[in-house]
Order: C-alpha cells, then sequence, then structure tokens
C-alpha cells in the first residue's frame, strides 16, 4: 500500500509513519513530499494521504495523528494506548499528561535538530518509539505475586 505525508516531519508524523510499519503495514510505501503536492499525488497514485490538513488522519485538537491512526484502524493494544498517552502529552500543550511526556519531547526535539534529512529523523525516532513501547508493554505487564513464605511448623 501507498502512504503520502508532508514534509517538515516532527515527531507526530514520525510517529504515525512507525505505526503504519509496525501494526497497519508492514510493507508501506511512503512517500514524503511538500505540503501543496501530498493531496495531488495521493489523487493520482491512490495513495493514503496523512498528517494533512485536508485529510481524515491528522491532528485535530487534542488528538494526534497517531490518535487518528489508532481509532481509524480499531488499534486496542493497550501499550499503543499508554504509547499514545505519552506522545499527546509531548505533543500538545498538556506536557505533564504523563510523567514520561516532557522527557520524550525533549529528546524528540533534540533528535529532529540532529538531522534536517526527514527519513533519517523518522529512523531515529523510530528505534526510539521500539524502545517506548516495549516500556508500555512492561508498565502494563502483570505483576507477579511474591513467593510465600514459608510456613512455621
Amino acid at each position: 500500500m501507498q502512504w503520502v505525508t508532508r514534509s517538515g516531519v516532527r515527531m507526530d508524523r514520525a510517529a504515525m509513519v512507525w505505526l503504519i510499519r509496525k501494526e497497519i503495514d508492514p510493507q508501506a510505501e511512503i512517500a514524503i513530499l511538500p505540503e501543496g503536492e501530498v493531496m495531488g499525488y495521493a489523487e493520482q497514485t491512490g495513495a493514503t494521504p496523512f498528517h494533512h490538513p485536508k485529510t481524515e488522519l491528522r491532528n485535530t485538537g487534542t488528538r494526534t495523528g497517531f490518535d487518528a491512526l489508532r481509532v481509524h484502524y480499531g488499534l486496542q493494544d493497550p501499550a499503543l494506548g499508554l504509547l499514545s498517552l505519552i506522545l499527546r502529552g509531548a505533543e500538545t500543550n498538556d506536557r505533564n499528561l504523563t510523567q514520561w511526556s516532557p522527557g520524550f519531547a525533549a529528546i524528540g526535539s533534540g533528535l529532529r535538530n540532529l538531522t534536517t534529512d526527514d527519513e533519517e529523523f523518522i529512523a531515529n525516532i523510530g528505534l526510539l518509539l521500539d524502545g517506548l513501547y516495549r516500556f508500555c508493554q512492561d508498565q502494563l505487564a502483570p505483576v507477579a505475586k511474591p513467593p510465600a513464605p514459608p510456613r512455621a511448623e
């Protein structure tokens, strides 16, 4: 499947690419074009546009584009839900939505400032999201009960 988004990728858009490739379309071909070319490209090729002002799969209000993808594709993984909250806190004015959001915002901003290349930034954020997703899974894993102390006889 083909997808298309606008250039100048930031954290939410990079997270959307990560989610598309991880959960929705592992073989995704993603074109990154200037904003004015996105919708024309989508019409010509049948690519699914995302994170563009004229598409459903974008940020709206306090919802991120990542949220829009999760809802649209019915992704119910609780770890993705927690990751979504962390990202929403990092990407909106609600920096304290989770205790991890400010750190994610800081690291993501720093990574963006290391390169002007969208593909390189997406790859860098992808590795960070892999680690954050694993962290979210661990946070939601059942806690093992400690072994019962030996009984005195």
